[in-house]
Protein backbone atom coordinates (compact mmCIF):
# COMPACT_ATOMS: atom_id res chain seq x y z
CA UNK A 1 0.00 0.00 0.00
CA UNK A 2 1.34 3.45 -0.90
CA UNK A 3 2.02 5.77 2.07
CA UNK A 4 -0.76 8.32 1.30
CA UNK A 5 -3.29 5.49 1.16
CA UNK A 6 -1.91 3.87 4.34
CA UNK A 7 -1.92 7.21 6.13
CA UNK A 8 -5.55 7.78 5.15
CA UNK A 9 -6.48 4.57 6.91
CA UNK A 10 -4.09 4.76 9.87
CA UNK A 11 -4.67 8.32 11.07
CA UNK A 12 -8.43 7.95 11.68
CA UNK A 13 -7.79 4.70 13.54
CA UNK A 14 -5.13 6.41 15.66
CA UNK A 15 -7.50 9.25 16.52
CA UNK A 16 -10.20 6.75 17.40
CA UNK A 17 -7.86 4.82 19.69
CA UNK A 18 -6.64 7.96 21.43
CA UNK A 19 -10.14 9.22 21.88
CA UNK A 20 -11.23 5.97 23.47
CA UNK A 21 -8.21 5.95 25.77
CA UNK A 22 -8.56 9.59 26.78
CA UNK A 23 -12.09 9.34 28.14
CA UNK A 24 -12.56 8.62 31.85
CA UNK A 25 -13.49 5.08 32.79
CA UNK A 26 -17.20 4.58 33.44
CA UNK A 27 -16.61 1.64 35.78
CA UNK A 28 -13.69 0.32 37.82
CA UNK A 29 -13.85 -2.97 39.70
CA UNK A 30 -11.94 -2.99 42.99
CA UNK A 31 -11.05 -6.50 44.09
CA UNK A 32 -9.65 -8.49 46.99
CA UNK A 33 -9.14 -12.21 47.50
CA UNK A 34 -8.66 -14.44 50.50
CA UNK A 35 -6.50 -17.54 50.15
CA UNK A 36 -5.30 -20.63 52.00
CA UNK A 37 -1.80 -19.12 52.18
CA UNK A 38 0.68 -16.80 50.53
CA UNK A 39 2.18 -19.21 48.00
CA UNK A 40 0.72 -18.13 44.67
CA UNK A 41 1.80 -21.36 42.98
CA UNK A 42 0.40 -23.87 45.45
CA UNK A 43 -2.14 -22.24 47.78
CA UNK A 44 -5.75 -21.80 46.72
CA UNK A 45 -8.47 -19.17 46.51
CA UNK A 46 -11.01 -19.10 49.33
CA UNK A 47 -13.08 -16.06 48.37
CA UNK A 48 -13.30 -13.24 45.85
CA UNK A 49 -14.79 -9.89 46.77
CA UNK A 50 -15.32 -6.90 44.49
CA UNK A 51 -17.15 -3.59 44.33
CA UNK A 52 -17.65 -1.19 41.44
CA UNK A 53 -16.60 2.45 41.37
CA UNK A 54 -18.12 4.82 38.80
CA UNK A 55 -17.70 8.57 38.25
CA UNK A 56 -20.67 9.00 40.59
CA UNK A 57 -18.92 7.08 43.36
CA UNK A 58 -18.97 3.63 44.91
CA UNK A 59 -22.01 1.60 43.93
CA UNK A 60 -22.70 -0.76 46.81
CA UNK A 61 -25.45 -2.46 44.82
CA UNK A 62 -22.89 -3.30 42.12
CA UNK A 63 -20.77 -5.70 44.14
CA UNK A 64 -19.67 -9.32 44.01
CA UNK A 65 -18.80 -11.97 46.56
CA UNK A 66 -18.19 -15.67 46.19
CA UNK A 67 -16.71 -18.37 48.39
CA UNK A 68 -14.42 -20.77 46.57
CA UNK A 69 -14.02 -24.42 47.53
CA UNK A 70 -10.31 -25.24 48.01
CA UNK A 71 -8.81 -28.68 47.25
CA UNK A 72 -8.23 -29.13 51.01
CA UNK A 73 -9.38 -27.26 54.11
CA UNK A 74 -6.77 -24.72 55.19
CA UNK A 75 -4.91 -24.92 58.48
CA UNK A 76 -6.32 -23.44 61.68
CA UNK A 77 -3.72 -20.65 61.74
CA UNK A 78 -4.95 -19.59 58.30
CA UNK A 79 -8.61 -19.78 59.33
CA UNK A 80 -7.91 -17.46 62.26
CA UNK A 81 -6.80 -14.76 59.79
CA UNK A 82 -9.70 -14.73 57.34
CA UNK A 83 -12.29 -16.44 59.57
CA UNK A 84 -13.54 -18.70 56.78
CA UNK A 85 -14.15 -21.93 58.66
CA UNK A 86 -13.99 -25.51 57.47
CA UNK A 87 -17.74 -25.75 56.80
CA UNK A 88 -17.75 -22.51 54.79
CA UNK A 89 -14.75 -23.67 52.78
CA UNK A 90 -16.33 -27.05 52.04
CA UNK A 91 -19.54 -25.28 50.99
CA UNK A 92 -17.81 -22.93 48.56
CA UNK A 93 -18.41 -22.99 44.82
CA UNK A 94 -16.11 -25.01 42.55
CA UNK A 95 -13.24 -22.74 41.38
CA UNK A 96 -14.28 -22.81 37.71
CA UNK A 97 -17.84 -21.76 38.53
CA UNK A 98 -16.68 -19.04 40.92
CA UNK A 99 -14.21 -17.66 38.36
CA UNK A 100 -16.81 -17.66 35.60
CA UNK A 101 -19.16 -15.70 37.84
CA UNK A 102 -16.43 -13.18 38.61
CA UNK A 103 -15.63 -12.66 34.92
CA UNK A 104 -19.33 -12.12 34.16
CA UNK A 105 -19.47 -9.53 36.92
CA UNK A 106 -16.22 -7.71 36.05
CA UNK A 107 -16.83 -7.50 32.32
CA UNK A 108 -14.26 -5.29 30.61
CA UNK A 109 -13.75 -2.98 33.59
CA UNK A 110 -10.18 -2.36 34.79
CA UNK A 111 -9.38 -4.30 37.97
CA UNK A 112 -7.96 -2.36 40.92
CA UNK A 113 -6.37 -3.59 44.13
CA UNK A 114 -3.75 -2.83 46.75
CA UNK A 115 -0.67 -4.90 45.91
CA UNK A 116 -2.91 -6.25 43.19
CA UNK A 117 -0.15 -8.54 41.94
CA UNK A 118 -1.08 -10.94 44.74
CA UNK A 119 -4.76 -11.03 43.74
CA UNK A 120 -3.81 -11.20 40.08
CA UNK A 121 -1.51 -14.20 40.56
CA UNK A 122 -4.18 -16.28 42.34
CA UNK A 123 -6.95 -15.28 39.95
CA UNK A 124 -4.79 -15.88 36.89
CA UNK A 125 -3.91 -19.42 37.99
CA UNK A 126 -7.53 -20.23 38.81
CA UNK A 127 -8.80 -18.77 35.54
CA UNK A 128 -6.25 -20.63 33.46
CA UNK A 129 -7.01 -23.88 35.25
CA UNK A 130 -10.64 -23.34 34.24
CA UNK A 131 -9.65 -22.45 30.64
CA UNK A 132 -11.08 -18.96 31.08
CA UNK A 133 -9.83 -15.63 29.77
CA UNK A 134 -7.52 -13.68 32.07
CA UNK A 135 -8.27 -9.92 32.30
CA UNK A 136 -5.46 -7.72 31.02
CA UNK A 137 -6.03 -4.39 32.77
CA UNK A 138 -4.84 -4.29 36.40
CA UNK A 139 -4.06 -1.20 38.48
CA UNK A 140 -2.00 -1.35 41.69
CA UNK A 141 -2.91 1.26 44.29
CA UNK A 142 0.24 0.45 46.25
CA UNK A 143 2.19 1.94 43.33
CA UNK A 144 -0.30 4.68 42.48
CA UNK A 145 -0.86 6.06 45.99
CA UNK A 146 2.66 7.44 46.66
CA UNK A 147 2.65 9.01 43.19
CA UNK A 148 -0.56 10.90 43.85
CA UNK A 149 0.25 11.65 47.50
CA UNK A 150 4.01 12.19 47.56
CA UNK A 151 5.59 12.66 50.94
CA UNK A 152 2.95 10.64 52.77
CA UNK A 153 4.61 8.25 55.20
CA UNK A 154 2.53 5.19 54.42
CA UNK A 155 3.29 1.80 52.90
CA UNK A 156 0.85 -0.84 54.09
CA UNK A 157 -2.86 -0.74 53.26
CA UNK A 158 -3.81 -0.11 56.89
CA UNK A 159 -1.52 2.94 56.98
CA UNK A 160 -3.10 4.40 53.85
CA UNK A 161 -6.60 3.70 55.17
CA UNK A 162 -5.77 5.56 58.37
CA UNK A 163 -4.47 8.59 56.45
CA UNK A 164 -7.52 8.59 54.17
CA UNK A 165 -9.77 8.20 57.23
CA UNK A 166 -11.24 4.97 55.89
CA UNK A 167 -12.29 2.19 58.25
CA UNK A 168 -12.78 -1.40 57.10
CA UNK A 169 -15.67 -3.25 58.72
CA UNK A 170 -13.60 -6.44 58.92
CA UNK A 171 -10.04 -6.66 57.65
CA UNK A 172 -9.04 -9.85 55.85
CA UNK A 173 -12.58 -10.39 54.59
CA UNK A 174 -12.58 -10.10 50.80
CA UNK A 175 -15.68 -7.94 50.31
CA UNK A 176 -14.91 -5.67 53.27
CA UNK A 177 -11.31 -5.21 52.11
CA UNK A 178 -12.50 -4.50 48.56
CA UNK A 179 -14.88 -1.85 49.88
CA UNK A 180 -12.16 -0.20 51.97
CA UNK A 181 -9.78 -0.27 49.01
CA UNK A 182 -12.47 1.28 46.80
CA UNK A 183 -12.87 4.10 49.32
CA UNK A 184 -9.11 4.62 49.29
CA UNK A 185 -9.14 4.66 45.48
CA UNK A 186 -11.93 7.24 45.50
CA UNK A 187 -9.88 9.40 47.87
CA UNK A 188 -6.82 9.11 45.65
CA UNK A 189 -8.82 10.01 42.54
CA UNK A 190 -9.48 13.38 44.16
CA UNK A 191 -5.93 14.26 43.06
CA UNK A 192 -6.62 13.31 39.43
CA UNK A 193 -8.44 15.63 36.99
CA UNK A 194 -11.69 13.96 35.88
CA UNK A 195 -10.56 13.81 32.24
CA UNK A 196 -7.44 11.86 33.29
CA UNK A 197 -9.29 9.17 35.22
CA UNK A 198 -8.71 6.46 32.66
CA UNK A 199 -6.67 3.31 32.88
CA UNK A 200 -3.84 4.37 30.58
CA UNK A 201 -3.15 7.57 32.51
CA UNK A 202 -3.29 5.99 35.95
CA UNK A 203 -1.23 3.00 34.87
CA UNK A 204 1.39 5.41 33.60
CA UNK A 205 1.40 7.26 36.92
CA UNK A 206 1.73 4.02 38.83
CA UNK A 207 4.62 2.88 36.66
CA UNK A 208 5.09 -0.61 35.34
CA UNK A 209 3.10 -3.10 37.38
CA UNK A 210 5.06 -5.89 39.03
CA UNK A 211 4.45 -8.34 41.80
CA UNK A 212 5.83 -7.05 45.07
CA UNK A 213 5.83 -10.32 46.98
CA UNK A 214 3.45 -11.68 49.60
CA UNK A 215 5.61 -10.55 52.51
CA UNK A 216 4.71 -6.93 51.72
CA UNK A 217 0.97 -7.51 51.42
CA UNK A 218 -1.23 -6.64 54.36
Amino acid sequence: MRWPAFEAVWRPLTRLWKGAEAGPETRWVVIDVETTGLDTEHDALLSIGAVALSPAGIDVSDSFEVSVRPPAISERSNILIHRIGAAAQAGGEPPALACRGFLDYAGNSPLVGFHVGFDRAFLTRALRNANLVVPRRWLDLAALAPTLRPGVAAHALDEWLTIAKVSALARHAATSDAMATAMLFQWLLGKVPPADRHFGKLRGLAGSARWVGPANRT
